[in-house]
């Protein structure tokens, strides 16, 4: 359920814009790979078909996350917050170009490819995806954020502890990770560092050790 490291080249095979933007490619239930089947993203979301999408979690040297509060236009959970940016993958892009483009569309950021760090491809059987996710370290404050009219009505700065108090407190608002926030989130610090001591990415010191409660400055 898990695989590492980084960005390799990720430009998918050539489609057409209009096909790129509106359809999906539909993938088994129990591997994630392309079964060949292409549909428009409104059916294939409401035939329930099994498609691709990435989540993005923006982290600071604070150890902060960058959460954002869903629009209020939205149809499904208007005025939730979540944890990570991210979309369904669509026809002609790869799991990083999309990662690229829905930290452009969603928060108005532009990264490089080797700042994405890829931590984890997972299975989310209620909302019938594969999920690729992935952690970028971000240093600005939250005003130098866009949120994409629509999608996003604003962006907090959230730490851990507050995470899990906000989670504990307004269940039907705060949604954080998938499988177990406090998991995941030593999963995410993990692999900052881990692509750190590879020459991948410059990791601050006080983001290489963590425990719930902790944060460590630098000496």
């Amino acid at each position: 359920m898990t695989d590492c490291f980084l960005h390799p080249s990720f430009y998918g095979p050539m489609w057409p814009l209009s096909l790129t933007m509106e359809h999906l490619e539909i993938v088994h239930a129990h591997n994630g790979q392309p079964t060949g089947e292409v549909l428009p993203r409104k059916e294939a979301l409401a035939r329930e078909a099994w498609c691709r999408s990435t989540n993005v979690f923006i982290l600071n040297s604070r150890g902060e996350i960058l959460c954002h509060k869903r629009s209020m236009q939205k149809e499904r959970l208007p005025g939730a917050w979540y944890t990570h940016v991210g979309g369904h993958i669509g026809v002609g892009e790869t799991s990083d170009s999309n990662a690229l483009k829905e930290l452009m569309e969603e928060a108005g950021v532009e990264v490089a490819a080797g700042q994405l760090v890829k931590w984890r491809t997972t299975k989310a059987e209620a909302m019938r995806l594969w999920m690729h996710d992935y952690v970028v370290l971000i240093d600005k404050p939250v005003e130098a954020f866009t949120p994409q009219p629509g999608e996003v009505d604003e962006f907090r700065w959230v730490s851990f502890d507050e995470i899990i108090s906000n989670k504990e407190n307004y269940p039907d608002v705060w949604y954080p990770g998938y499988h177990g926030f406090q998991a995941e989130y030593e999963c995410i610090r993990s692999a900052l560092v881990a692509a750190h001591h590879l020459g991948a990415i410059d990791v601050p010191e006080e983001l290489h050790g963590w425990a719930p409660g902790l944060i460590l400055m630098p000496a």
